[in-house]
């Protein structure tokens, strides 16, 4: 029984390999690639204040729809450092844009909650699960020029999937020692993870509707290897980064109608990206 035992012990040895998974935490310092890279989506993907969804009297009840543009990052950030353990080139431009559902609903006493979420829907190579909640509240008297003053706390929850570290593209069979060994492009997730705090001040000028912005957003966010190789291998590492960034948006709205507002505007985080955001909100009562 000892010899058998033996015998067993000895076949099972070369598969361990192929079931182990590599999986470790790195957390690189704010100024390398990794880092850099992680926040520069976050600005974009961060749950920010659009315009028609917030300061809303109680009862009314607004859906919107916003489309952000998503930037292209800067070749000096698109290609990881080593930091954590790889170096090499990453596909982070998974799509051109980014739509984002919202309902807001006022609560009255100066206070409006809104809340998104985005449903696994596949956009070019992105699959989100994103969602967001903020709750507003406006000052109860006017600022001078006819101008109104609002604070807005808000949260981006979820994430997105998609084959970041090895695209189809870079899949290879020629080398076990190099990058993407395997015929299965990996499906890796990043995680926003952004709190932010926004001062808003909003007025009219003829017949368009203007706001600013300025605020900062906390990120704790998380990309999350995911990638068996030809061999079996699973890698598993973890990148995360916990940065603070300031943010400053603006943008003018234009209502056609009553119920009905079309907005443009900028949003920026100095640090990181600079995007466009287009939006449309329909008041239901």
């Amino acid at each position: 029984m000892r010899i058998l035992r033996t015998l067993v012990r000895a076949a099972l040895i070369p598969s361990v390999p192929a079931a182990l998974a590599a999986q470790v935490v790195c957390k690189p310092a704010a100024d390398t690639p990794e880092s850099q890279l992680i926040a520069y989506f976050a600005g974009p993907l961060a749950f920010g204040a659009m315009p028609g969804t917030f300061g809303l009297t109680r009862g009314r009840v607004v859906v919107a729809g916003e489309l952000t543009a998503m930037p292209s990052p800067p070749s000096a950030i698109s290609r990881s450092s080593g930091a954590c353990g790889f170096n090499k080139s990453e596909n982070s431009e998974l799509a051109p844009v980014f739509p984002r559902p919202r309902i807001a609903v006022g609560l009255g006493h100066y206070v409006t909650v809104e809340a998104s979420f985005l449903p696994p829907v596949t956009v070019a190579d992105a699959t989100p699960h994103l969602g967001g909640i903020a709750v507003s509240v406006d000052a109860p008297h006017q600022m001078p020029l006819n101008t109104i003053l609002s604070l807005r706390l808000h949260a981006t929850l979820g994430g997105v999937d998609g084959p970041v570290t090895c695209p189809e593209k870079a899949l290879q069979l020629n080398s076990t020692a190099t990058d993407c060994y395997g015929t299965t492009p990996s499906d890796d997730t990043y995680e926003p993870n952004v709190t932010g705090l926004e001062a808003i001040v909003r007025g009219r000028a003829g017949g368009l509707r203007w706001h600013a912005v300025i605020g900062a957003n906390s990120l704790r966010s998380r990309f999350r290897v995911n990638f068996t190789d030809g061999r079996g291998f699973e890698d598993r590492n973890v990148v995360e980064a916990q940065l603070t960034r300031i943010v400053v948006s603006g943008g003018a709205a234009w209502m056609p109608r009553p119920d009905l507002t079309l907005s443009a505007q900028a949003y920026s985080v100095p640090e990181d990206a600079t995007t466009v955001r287009l939006g449309i909100a329909w008041r239901l009562r």
